[in-house]
């Protein structure tokens, strides 16, 4: 599963988003990213469903960097094809 194929399915399955946003990985996910790019992680959450997911992949993109990022995301990937 891609990165394009994960947001297709966060977007169109908000039971799963709130499933993975709970996990212990989701929750060291965000960590990760809080770290790295606060910032930008906080404007794109108050833009809510306006937010550019382009600016979100831009955050991932940045976690996929560091080897705990992509261990995290292909974790989180498993998660979603069960």
């Amino acid at each position: 599963m891609d990165l394009k194929q994960v947001a297709a399915q966060l977007h169109s399955d908000p039971d799963t988003v709130q499933r993975i946003a709970q996990s212990a990985d989701g929750q060291a996910l965000m960590a990760l990213i809080q770290q790295q790019n606060g910032t930008q992680l906080q404007k794109v959450k108050e833009q809510g469903e306006a937010g550019s997911a382009v600016e979100m992949a831009g955050l991932l993109k940045t976690v996929l960097s560091s080897s705990e990022g992509r261990e995290l995301l292909q974790r989180l990937s498993q998660q979603l094809q069960q």
